[in-house]
């Protein structure tokens, strides 16, 4: 059963929330207090892998500072909750929470330029279609990978660009639906290295999915490649 997905408005507001949001807000759970390099940025180092964390060195000249406002057991305890909770009943666009599990900056005073990845549960069903544009949102580039991940991008209205990722997976004690009509998606965003590539934003993006995916627990065993198709530039 698909949900139905409230007006283009809504949806646009929806795909665009990161651009109004900080660590503190509440697309994170219970207002974590972030870790620093000093502290544990061991989530930020298992998302990005050594080649991210190579690549993010390079594009810095080594500045990069990680932090972690929320870590893999948070992330999944907070998507566990969110999707035990849900009915197939439920109706509308839901308001999920979202964790917070990497940010990168090379000055901490400085918001307008910084790496962050998200993850949390999907606002939208796994077969929802982003490739065509509405009155209020362009359209996005869609690529699908295998029946269970597929990659988005492209400019949101805001102007600002983003990476997704969504992957099917099936919570222990969930209904069957929950599978496709929540699965995980995962977002980055990225004005602080400068990097034009899409390839390799995905690439990265994949990664850190397999890593959440494989912490997560899913019943489905989704099999989330290292990189994306080859049509990706």
């Amino acid at each position: 059963m698909n949900r139905p997905l409230a007006c283009a408005t809504v949806i646009v507001l929806l795909l665009g929330a990161a651009a109004c949001t900080t660590g503190k807000d509440k697309e994170t759970e219970g207002g974590a207090t972030p870790t620093t390099a000093a502290d544990n940025d061991s989530t930020c180092k298992q998302l990005l892998g050594e080649p991210g964390l190579k690549w993010l060195e390079d594009r810095t000249g080594g500045k990069a500072r990680l932090e972690v406002v929320d870590d893999l057991e948070r992330a999944r305890s907070l998507f566990h909750r969110q999707v035990k909770d849900w009915t197939p009943e439920e109706t509308g666009v839901p308001t999920f929470l979202r964790a917070r599990p990497c940010l990168a900056t090379t000055d901490a005073a400085d918001t307008e330029k910084q790496l962050e990845i998200r993850y949390g549960p999907s606002y939208f069903p796994f077969d929802t279609s982003f490739d065509e544009a509405t009155g209020v949102s362009p359209a996005q580039t869609e690529t699908p990978v295998n029946p269970a991940v597929k990659l988005v991008h492209g400019k949101d209205s805001d102007g600002i660009v983003r990476y997704r990722v969504y992957v099917k997976c099936k919570i222990p004690g969930t209904p069957a639906e929950q599978e496709n009509e929540i699965p995980i998606e995962g977002r980055l965003t990225d004005s602080l290295t400068g990097e034009t590539s899409t390839r390799v934003h995905l690439t990265h993006l994949l990664h850190s999915a397999k890593v959440v995916a494989d912490s997560f627990g899913c019943e489905n065993k989704p099999a989330v490649p290292a990189e994306p198709p080859a049509s990706v530039n």
